[in-house]
């Protein structure tokens, strides 16, 4: 009896992180409600493309100042960093909707339904498709359309379908998508990662240069029996010793060699055999590490410059700034030349990730009375429109 049985641990490991996943939401939920005074992490916090918002800040804004690693900055290098160490294992073993893709699958399969092979023409897969879609992910971010890019994001929308508050008008082209997408995996399996997610083309760009990969064996037939499973549709080729950097590291084709047990495919890191037992060991505390360390290390906190309020006329004034949508409209209360109470009007903001800055924000501008205060890691743009938007009604009360 085999003591290591890479299957079930994989798939107990997806079980665990869907369920820590749900509670760190539901919690999160009634954190911004006000029902709970404690979060796990914020809905910020699980942000793989937050690397890219910074970077894409410094690209846009020449002012912008670098603040610190937040955790939604560490997330991304921990993806990147773990794809050119040990190739796509996130995709494989940690990401919540490759784990929903992988039970509509075997779902699929126990109903019957016939599954096919992959998107093809003359005989080659389309795994290309996500490319193209990065670049358009990366320059409509760039041109200002990153608010239009998270209404149809997958991420954004099962993270709200599992906070249970989100309802399908407040995302109905998310929600489309991500429906689109489980039920296209019961026919074409990880129908998302080969073909359209972005997040998984940049992992497999950087999985070119990895240190490690599925390799043959010297004895090795190359018969592919051991892939006729591979969730990516992968094939070894006649020149090729080492497996596509599309390859998300199940390690299916690793247990599952049928006719040389002793001459199967196995895992290479820096030319060196590796027990997979290992590999997933090293993968799981890279991630850890640097998701939770980075940030504690090199994390700052980001706040907005101060100016005197000085002396405030008694009133209502409104306030208008642009946030990550659009524009945030508010209203503030001065009465004895004191902030007393601030309300948001109107506004456009993602759902999901606007509550915490809404939340809290406003309350420590009022204890405070002063608008020097931390904007939300990972809201960012959200954050320092409330801001600006305060700060404008402000100016309105203000004794010239």
């Amino acid at each position: 009896m085999k003591m290591f049985n890479t299957k079930n641990i994989r798939a107990l490991i997806q079980s665990l992180i869907m369920l820590a996943l749900i509670v760190i939401v539901i919690v999160y939920g009634y954190y911004t409600s006000g029902a709970l005074d404690f979060k796990i992490l914020s809905i910020s916090d699980m942000n793989p493309y937050g690397g890219w918002s910074a970077l894409r800040e410094r690209i846009v804004d020449s002012s912008y100042d670098f603040e610190g690693i937040s955790m939604s900055i560490a997330l991304t290098i921990a993806l990147l960093t773990m794809a050119i160490i040990g190739g796509r294992f996130f995709c494989g073993w940690l990401c919540p909707i490759g784990a929903v893709q992988d039970f509509t699958a075997w779902a699929g399969r126990k109903l019957r339904v016939k599954q096919q092979k992959g998107l093809r023409i003359k005989g080659a897969d389309l795994l290309v498709l996500k490319y193209p879609l990065l670049l358009l992910f990366l320059v409509s971010s760039i041109l200002g359309y990153e608010a239009v890019i998270s209404e149809l994001s997958p991420w954004r929308t099962f993270l709200g379908t599992l906070s249970l508050k989100v309802t399908f008008m407040d995302m109905k082209l998310g929600f489309t998508i991500l429906l689109i997408i489980f039920l296209a995996s019961v026919f074409i399996s990880r129908f998302f990662c080969r073909y359209l997610c972005p997040l998984g083309a940049a992992q497999a760009l950087f999985s070119s240069f990895s240190l490690s990969s599925i390799k043959h064996h010297k004895g090795c037939s190359k018969c592919n029996k051991c892939l006729d499973k591979c969730p990516m549709g992968l094939s070894f080729s006649e020149e090729d010793n080492t497996i596509s950097p599309e390859c998300i590291r199940c390690l299916k084709c690793v247990d599952d060699c049928k006719v040389s047990p002793n001459n199967r495919v196995h895992m290479g890191f820096l030319k060196r055999n590796m027990q997979s037992k290992y590999y997933i060991s090293l993968m799981l505390v890279l991630f850890l590490l640097i998701w939770n360390v980075a940030s504690k290390l090199w994390g700052g906190h980001a706040s907005r410059d101060d100016i005197l309020l000085g002396n405030l006329r008694d009133g209502a004034y409104l306030g208008e700034s642009r946030g990550f949508a659009s524009k945030i409209t508010t209203e503030v209360k001065i009465y004895d030349g004191k902030i007393t109470e601030i309300k948001i009007i109107d506004h456009k903001e993602s759902k999901g990730w606007y509550e915490e800055v809404f939340m809290i924000i406003p309350r420590e501008i009022i204890n405070k009375q002063r608008l020097n205060v931390d904007v939300i890691s990972g809201a960012t743009k959200s954050s320092k429109g409330l801001i600006n938007s305060i700060e404008n009604a402000i100016k309105k009360a203000a004794d010239n």
